[in-house]
């Protein structure tokens, strides 16, 4: 399997050159797509986030508690105190950050339900949904979003099935066909559960229709190809 670096490297390379594109073709404003490279370099890391004593997973774990924290922080009502806010926030990051994650850890393995293709669809559909109904973006820039963080998503693990192929010795590992899976067939309970929360995730999602519009519209490819070069 590819390491840290080279995911991270990776994810944010691309996810960095894809939003650069949509930023100078008018797709997203500076803000969107600053987040567009932020949530791919994400996904290049999420498929580790079951990996308990690395990086992926405490970086994961730690971003989803701040988020967590913000949220019920500034949801809450005015009338509670500084202190009282302060305590709300606390409590919900450590509760995310040490108490979700020993639990989430204890029932997930490296490589398993996490590190498929059903996870990555989970997650693009979660993250549209909630970048819709809760950070408040348009139908589109939340389709968006979720592609980027599908993006990386397959290409961490399109990069663990390249490093499970040793290419100088002309042999394949034993890692070879773990990471790049439709679901986890040996624990079929929790690939029926995590199926389930899929659809339920997708449900959720806002209309995709000006999505598609766009993205098959040759008119998006002409602005494109039109800004793709110096002239």
């Amino acid at each position: 399997m590819a390491n840290f670096n080279t995911h991270i490297t990776w994810a944010a390379a691309s996810s960095g050159l894809l939003s650069i594109l949509c930023l100078q073709v008018g797709l997203v404003d500076q803000q969107d797509a600053l987040t567009l490279a932020l949530v791919g370099t994400i996904g290049g890391i999420l498929p580790d986030v079951d990996l308990q004593h690395a990086y992926p997973s405490r970086i994961m774990f730690s971003i989803l508690g701040i988020f967590v924290a913000f949220l019920m922080v500034f949801s809450v009502k005015n009338t509670m105190s500084i202190s009282e806010l302060w305590l709300v926030g606390i409590g919900a990051f450590l509760g995310i950050r040490f108490v979700f994650w020993q639990v989430f850890h204890k029932y997930t393995t490296h490589r398993g339900s996490i590190h498929s293709l059903l996870a990555a669809l989970f997650a693009t559909f979660a993250l549209t949904a909630l970048s819709y109904h809760v950070l408040g973006k348009n139908d589109f820039t939340s389709w968006l979003i979720g592609l980027f963080l599908l993006l990386g998503f397959l290409l961490h693990l399109i990069l663990d099935e390249m490093y499970s192929v040793d290419f100088m010795n002309y042999r394949i590992k034993r890692s070879f066909g773990t990471a790049l899976k439709l679901f986890d067939s040996s624990k079929p309970a929790k690939s029926l559960f995590l199926f389930g929360v899929t659809f339920l995730a997708w449900f959720a999602t806002p209309s995709e229709q000006r999505f598609w519009d766009t993205f098959t519209s040759p008119q998006t490819y002409q602005i494109i190809a039109s800004r793709l070069l110096p002239e």
